[in-house]
């Protein structure tokens, strides 16, 4: 019935204010001016940018009504967050593992957290200025773990006028559980040559049980974070900038562990610090100097106390890169950079310590240039020196080809590569009540991809679309190989070893398309198939799903500041290792109005027909859930 009061409200708000809405319908159905980076380390508009490149704007963010990056990226293209490791949600692209993207802060890299991997959860979007996502592998410019693709979060910067705003919203499920209160808020502005940007957000939501049988479906959590970006303009051409950025969270839940009805708790904490140097020496020539530092802290225990449980983990990456764009013979624009990188990993589990650390330098050169006067090209080269496991070349090159004004042909071709973490490296873990043990394998080598892909895009009028087809070829992935059984009756253990034993193909089409409809109504959508091939007849290298789809139908009124939109999110044939299989739509809806220039309430509803799918005794899909807020800008 919510979709019906939803259609016939905005029916209404339609009939009676018609005529301001068609004068909204003169901007672009495509945001094609919108600036990227991603794709090249240079600024690019995504109409020029080649490969296959997304942008989740901050309006899409609040459309969404996502507090967190992984709720933002429930709507993109090709790209799955799935649950790893229990509740954590990490970023899958093209079919490949949540390990194969590389998840970037401001191009930063981050510090791993539980079991290697960057929760999604842990970055609010209070500070997010968007999202751009580059699909298929990006090793040429960023190294390792861009075997699939990469997710780089940018933040607003420090303004140069003076600008605030604050966000209050309440929320609770069908059932009246988990409620969830959030505030957040930024200030910031210029002093002179000196510019800054605080922000803070706090939200505290209850756990929640429906079954009311162990574990619980939803673990009680408190998250905070704090942020600063600072800025000193030198001269009008170079600028001196800093940040920081605290995330912390504690989830508390009860489960059955060791025969016993116990608390988990786990205490989590994020740190980062940069200071960056940005230079235009040229027209088009710039420089950045950067160092950057991020820090990662895990406490997990039980209580009463169980010593299999009991995990603590800190992960560190330092960070120090230098990059230079020229134009050189006045039609290649070359980027050449360093970079120098250490991670340390300091982890004890079961009175077990491990303190390691690996380094990793790397080059890179990347030429960008028109070899006809429709035919845009980009070539890149990156070599990577890890302490580990040796040396490893990355090239990529693509192409952008203009058949007309509003048609283009994209294709690229590129390897990838993940090297093995720190954990697979050195760290032997201990799983199901430490029944079975994960031993470490130092000779472990990098996975590899090799890529393809072709596609194209274009728009006419009020419609845009794209189709593009990729396949990617994966060799030396990293899988336990079962080695032994020690021990009997309750000491019985299971041994494995991480080994590089499994190969893959992925092959898929994505499709995206939109229209801009009369009244101030608007529909788009995207459709992923994609298709896992593990050659060596393990466990499936993602768990992913054969379609991933998300259609939206929007309305705004801007005249009335009002807005509001309908969505579909739909997975199909998301097929596990144990056989099981799901297919499901979820469908949300949001509705916000606008009071003068500054102030506006909102209202939505999640999972509205209340979907709900259970694995390993964990809950993947919350139930419907309402929620409303206010905000206000100053």
């Amino acid at each position: 019935m919510v979709w019906k009061a939803w259609i016939a409200a905005v029916g209404v708000v339609a009939a009676l204010g018609g005529g301001p809405v068609w004068a909204a319908q003169e901007e672009a159905p495509q945001r094609l001016d919108e600036v990227v980076v991603s794709a090249t380390g240079t600024a690019k508009t995504i109409l020029d940018a080649p490969g296959a490149v997304e942008v989740i704007t901050a309006r899409d963010i609040q459309d969404l009504n996502a507090l967190t990056v992984a709720e933002a990226l429930e709507a993109a293209v090709g790209l799955v967050v799935s649950r790893e490791s229990g509740r954590v949600q990490v970023p899958s692209i093209r079919g490949a593992r949540s390990k194969h993207t590389l998840v970037l802060l401001d191009g930063r890299r981050l510090a791993f957290g539980f079991n290697d991997m960057v929760d999604l959860r842990q970055i609010p979007t209070v500070m997010v200025e968007r999202i751009e996502i580059v699909r298929g592998p990006a090793s040429a410019l960023y190294g390792s773990d861009a075997l699939g693709g990469v997710v780089n979060i940018i933040t607003k910067a420090a303004p140069r006028e003076w600008t605030g705003a604050v966000q209050g919203q309440f929320g609770v499920n069908r059932d009246g559980e988990a409620k969830e209160y959030v505030g957040s808020g930024l200030v910031g502005g210029p002093m002179d040559r000196f510019r800054f940007l605080l922000s803070g957000e706090l939200r505290h939501k209850d756990g929640w049980d429906k079954s009311g049988s162990l574990p619980d479906d939803g673990f009680k959590e408190k998250p905070g974070f704090l942020a600063g970006r600072f800025a000193f303009d030198l001269t009008d051409y170079q600028t001196l900038s800093a940040g920081l950025e605290y995330m912390d969270n504690t989830y508390t839940g009860d489960q059955f562990y060791e025969q016993q009805a116990r608390e988990r708790k786990a205490d989590e904490e994020r740190w980062g610090y940069y200071v960056q140097y940005d230079a235009q020496l040229r027209d088009a020539d710039q420089l950045m100097l950067r160092v950057n530092r991020s820090e990662f802290r895990n406490e997990l225990g039980f209580a009463p106390f169980a010593a299999s449980g009991e995990r603590n983990t800190k992960q560190f990456t330092t960070q120090a890169e230098a990059r230079y764009s020229a134009l050189i013979l006045s039609d290649h624009l070359v980027t050449v950079g360093a970079e120098y990188r250490r991670d340390e990993l300091d982890d004890t589990q079961m009175q077990l310590r491990t303190d390691k650390d690996v380094d990793n330098v790397s080059v890179l050169l990347q030429d960008e240039f028109h070899l006809l006067d429709p035919l845009y090209v980009v070539l890149g080269v990156r070599y990577d020196h890890h302490s580990a496991f040796g040396d490893q070349w990355s090239p990529r090159g693509s192409l952008v080809y203009t058949l007309t004004d509003g048609l283009r042909l994209k294709g690229s071709v590129g390897q990838g590569f993940r090297a093995p973490s720190l954990t697979e490296l050195y760290v032997t873990s201990f799983r199901r009540r430490g029944q079975e043990v994960f031993q470490a394998n130092p000779d472990l080598k990098a996975e590899k991809s090799t890529s393809y892909e072709l596609g194209v895009e274009g728009e006419h009028g009020p419609f845009w679309g794209g189709l593009t087809g990729f396949y990617t070829e994966v060799d030396d992935l990293i899988e336990t190989v079962f080695l032994r059984t020690e021990g009997a009756g309750s000491d019985r253990r299971s041994m494995f070893e991480y080994r590089n034993i499994a190969e893959a193909d992925i092959k898929g089409l994505e499709a995206e398309a939109g229209v801009r409809l009369p009244l101030g109504f608007s529909l788009d959508g995207n459709l992923t198939w994609q298709d896992v091939d593990n050659k060596t007849g393990g466990e499936d290298i993602g768990g992913m799903p054969k379609y991933k789809g998300f259609v939206k139908l929007g309305y705004e009124l801007p005249e009335w500041r009002l807005r509001a939109n309908l969505r579909m999110s739909y997975v199909g044939r998301m097929t596990y290792a144990d056989g099981d299989s799901y297919s499901y739509p979820l469908f949300g809806t949001y509705l916000a109005k606008g009071f003068g220039e500054n102030f506006e309430i909102f209202a939505g509803v999640d999972n509205i027909f209340d979907k709900r799918i259970e694995r390993d005794d964990v809950v993947q899909i919350e139930p419907t859930t309402f929620y409303v807020g206010v905000s206000a800008k100053f």
